[in-house]
This record gives C-alpha cells, structure tokens and sequence, in this order.
C-alpha cells in the first residue's frame, strides 16, 4: 500500500513516532482521495490492466498497473458490452516533489513515468485496483534490482598477475615477489536506469588469495612491485619455493566489495565478488661451484 506525503525525503528514523505519522500521512491522502469523488458503491465496474503510459496528449492512457493484475476491485462484471465509463486520472505528477513512501518499509516510491493514477468510475469515485487507489504509472522501478542489472554488466576481467623474478625464471630459496598490475587495481563502475531512477555500482578490490602451485597459499592485499635496491622485507607479498619443478599453477583470486547508490537516495551493499587469473612458472636452482 502507498502512503502519500509532501516531502520530498522519507527520513528513516524516528522509530514508532515516525511509522505513525507516515501512516498517518497515508491515511489523510486516502481519505482526501476518497472526498474528492461521491462514495464507493458496492458494484464497483471492471476496469482494464496492463502498462500505464502517458498518451500523446499528456493524460494517462487507459490502463494501468502496479505489479498485480491491474484488475480494479469490483463485484460487477459490466454487461451488455457497453464502453467503460470509468478513466484513469493523475493523482501525483511528479514523485520527485511528492514522495510517496511504502508504509511497511518506509522506503520511498517511484513509478516508471514519475506519475501515479487513480481509477475513477461516475457516480461511484476512486475504485481499488489490486487492493490500491495509487497506482504507479508504467509500474514500479526497483533500484535494487537495478543494482543487480547494472553489476552483471560492470565487465571486469581477471587480475593481471606480475611476480619478480619473471615466472619462467624463478629460483629455490629465493623469495618471489608477487603482486597486481596497477593498472587493474582499480575502483570499477556501471550504471543501470529505469524510467528516471539511475542506479551506479561499484566495485572495488580489497585483498587477494594467492596458490602458488605447491600447496601454499597465502593473502595479501595488491602486493608491492619489485624495484632494485628495495629490501626483501619492502613487500608483505612473497614466497619461496623449496624444490624446483618444471611448471607450476600461479593463480590469483582478487576479492571486490561492491555497494550501489541512486539519484533516489537508495543505496547498499551487494555481496562481494571476485575474478581470479592464472599463470604457468617454472621454479628453477642455482648450482654453487666448490673450490678444493
């Protein structure tokens, strides 16, 4: 059920006080609804379903709906194939500027178009659809779902692994270097839009999980790149081999946090994700010459 109030933020807090006054809110928009037109008759006539959207003229078209079967409530099927006489009228033009809030949420609403409709038939008023007198023109938009759209499509490809020594040249006893390119370690992007809610997710990474190929692991953030004169101790990212083998599995398991916003105020945090790379190396020993 929808709840009408002329602010433009629901404002989350305010715990019980709040929730009464929301439906409080709610209430007095009904009741100015239901004064508007004569009182509810108990034969109420059919009404269409289907997607609302705005005609060429600026009003709404002739059906609507709000996530149900946009049946209005009625206990008259109409006879005779007469025309509908009932129409649907805007009630709200413009969300934006009059919020209206779920009353079991107190999340805020909006619709496809940003407009919300009343079924009105003469001589009775407003009629119910699917147990609603504010119907969303063009549906609801779900900005979580949204989020989730937009992040099937952020397009991130596996990390890109660097290690020093270079991985076919790598050496028993001698600490490998292992880290991230840079250039991938990087804050993500997508957006997704429906009606006028645009949804942004990003996604960014925070650690990696590295197997090195002989039943070590090890976590580590991006790693540090080797330079010359840097100390063995100047990266927290490193191993070392203890036996030579002719090819290894290196792979790298990057984990991403990932939260969304809107231009709605909605906003959150979607489960963590992760994209994974791996390489061959080759783990070589260097042969010490004695002098007797």
């Amino acid at each position: 059920m929808a709840g009408l109030s002329g602010a433009s933020d629901p404002g989350l807090g305010g715990g019980g006080r709040m929730r009464a006054g929301l439906l409080t809110a709610a209430l007095a928009g009904l009741i100015t609804l239901c004064l508007a037109s004569p009182a509810l008759a108990d034969n109420r006539p059919p009404g269409p379903g289907g997607g609302a959207y705005v005609d060429g003229s600026g009003s709404p078209t002739a059906t609507a709906e709000d996530g149900g079967s946009g049946t209005p409530d009625t206990a008259s099927t109409g006879s005779g194939g007469d025309p509908d006489p009932c129409v649907w009228e805007v009630v709200i033009e413009d969300d934006f500027q009059m919020s209206i809030y779920d009353v079991d949420t107190l999340d805020t609403m909006h619709s496809n178009t940003g407009r919300w409709l009343q079924y009105v038939c003469p001589g009775v008023g407003p009629v119910a659809v699917d147990g609603a007198f504010v119907i969303p023109e063009g549906g609801l938009v779900d900005p979580a779902a949204l989020a989730i759209e937009a992040l099937s499509s952020i397009g991130i490809q596996g990390p890109a692994i660097r290690t020093s020594p270079d991985a076919g040249d790598l050496v028993v006893n001698v600490p490998t270097w292992l880290w991230v390119d840079q250039g991938w370690w990087q804050t993500y992007e997508a957006t997704a839009t429906a009606g006028r809610v645009t949804v942004t997710v990003t996604a960014r990474p925070t650690s990696t999980s590295w197997s090195v190929g002989d039943g070590a692991a090890l976590r580590c953030g991006t790693g540090r790149p080797w330079q010359p004169g840097l100390p063995e101790s100047a990266t927290d990212c490193s191993h070392s081999y203890r036996t030579a083998s002719g090819g290894l599995e290196l792979s790298a398991a990057v984990s991403l946090e990932v939260a969304w916003t809107s231009n709605i105020g909605a906003g959150g945090s979607l489960p963590a994700i992760s994209r994974t790379s791996s390489i061959e190396v080759v783990v070589g020993e260097i042969q010490a010459i004695g002098e007797d």
